[in-house]
């Protein structure tokens, strides 16, 4: 196990804190704000296999694979009166915890972190559904402060549905 700066740490759990309660509040041009514009965000699909040597989730194959742009128009698309499957907006809670810094970002700019998230939605009629999912995040430094690069979040679902998918983890 390396030791890790704990000033680092703290910066990188501060900034995805800050970062989900961006999303928790609907601000969702502060949540943009906090990408870089080549930002991608990935969820592989689940696999149920039987060897437990194979990997649990499909290599290039998404439930979502969305670009900053696109999750732009999402949120605009939200915000408009056209959404009428948005209203009223769901209650939504992130929960962020185990925080590891897995790696270096290969051009040295940033570092790989793991964390794992659980949200929880709620929305009349239905009952609050919790998922929980692991992360991997390339955050890198900017002249800005930390951005978040890249998102792969990892389903801990074999069958996700449709609030476990449409969420922002």
């Amino acid at each position: 196990m390396t030791t890790v700066d704990p000033d680092l740490r703290t910066r990188l759990t501060d900034f995805l804190v800050e970062e989900s309660a961006a999303l928790d509040e609907r601000r969702y041009d502060d949540w943009l704000g906090l990408l870089t514009d080549d930002f991608v965000y990935e969820m592989p699909v689940p696999l149920s296999r039987e060897d437990p040597a194979l990997s649990q989730y499909a290599e290039g194959l998404y439930l979502a694979h969305e670009s900053k742009s696109f999750l732009a128009m999402r949120f605009s698309r939200v915000g408009s009166d056209y959404a009428w499957a948005e209203r009223p907006a769901a209650f939504i809670r992130h929960f962020v915890s185990n925080l590891r810094i897995v790696d270096r970002a290969v051009d040295g700019s940033g570092w790989t972190v793991a964390t794992n998230v659980m949200v929880v939605r709620s929305r009349l009629p239905e009952p609050p559904a919790l998922s929980s999912a692991g992360r991997r995040d390339v955050v890198v430094e900017t002249a800005d402060g930390l951005r978040l690069r890249h998102r792969t979040v990892y389903l801990d679902a074999e069958l996700p549905n449709d609030s476990q998918t449409s969420v922002i983890y």
